[in-house]
């Protein structure tokens, strides 16, 4: 039986507030976690509740927030200095140990992980080639800190105002043209993913991406997060692409919080 007990809340500070853009901003934090790349925290705001998060590094604790509802808004509010409280972390993150040579594909705020994973796997010796994807220019984050991470960066805009014009699927298909991999890992929209599988099942290339669903609990008690019979809280939220394209859903619906279905 789980016990709460095995996420207990932590309160830390806010060292440092950086805007990435008009939608993100990231928050280092005055602790070093032990997480792996792929795992999340469920961050909690006092009268507002729970989140789960991406992490984008370890030492200092980093997070990103895309500013996109009510929750995320209210950490507008937020400043160096202040507190903050977080459980975990939390599910199953990425594997890389057998891969020598990793591509990673990041669409929008999906870079957040895949920048902790990066980290590792330089750190590690490993070969690492990135792909950075988002509707526009102004919608790009992390860019220099995976050029300073990767033997070849390849940015994609949906409108061509800065690198490649395309899908970051698109520039994950040119980049491996070029460059063999162990493995390619990913984190984004869905339908980016489900994309991405295919085309990299096409290349029998083993694939892992980082799936999101909405969570109440986090801790696999409450089912809110179901993908076919998994929960992505404890089962995930990294899954390998075969597992990932056997879901009905993958890559077509999710639900809300109320329970519905909705597509994507």
């Amino acid at each position: 039986m789980l016990r709460m007990t095995e996420y207990p809340m932590k309160t830390v500070k806010i060292k440092k507030v950086q805007k990435e853009n008009g939608r993100v901003t990231t928050y280092e934090l005055d602790y070093k976690l032990e997480a792996e790349p792929g795992q999340f925290i469920m961050l909690w705001l006092p009268g507002t509740g729970e989140k789960p998060m991406g992490i984008a590094d370890t030492e200092p604790m980093t997070i990103s927030i895309a500013h996109v509802g009510a929750f995320t808004e209210k950490m507008r509010d937020l400043k160096e200095g202040d507190l903050i409280s977080f459980r975990g972390p939390m599910g199953n993150g990425f594997r890389i140990e057998k891969a020598k040579s990793i591509l990673i594909v990041a669409g929008g705020t999906g870079v957040v992980p895949l920048h902790l994973l990066a980290k590792k796997v330089q750190a590690a010796g490993k070969r690492i080639f990135s792909v950075l994807g988002a509707k526009t220019e102004k919608e790009l984050s992390y860019e220099k800190r995976l050029l300073k991470l990767s033997e070849e960066l390849l940015v994609a805009t949906d409108d061509g105002s800065k690198g490649f014009k395309g899908s970051a699927v698109q520039g994950a298909e040119q980049l491996l043209k070029k460059q063999a991999v162990d493995m390619v890992c990913a984190c984004g929209p869905e339908r980016m993913m489900k994309a991405l599988a295919e085309l990299c099942q096409e290349k029998n290339i083993p694939c892992f991406l980082s799936l999101e669903r909405y969570m109440k609990c986090g801790t696999g008690v409450c089912g809110s997060c179901m993908i076919g019979d998994k929960r992505v809280c404890r089962d995930g939220p990294v899954f390998s692409a075969a597992d990932a394209l056997g879901f009905e859903e993958f890559g077509n619906s999710k639900r809300d919080a109320a329970g519905r279905q909705v597509q994507l």
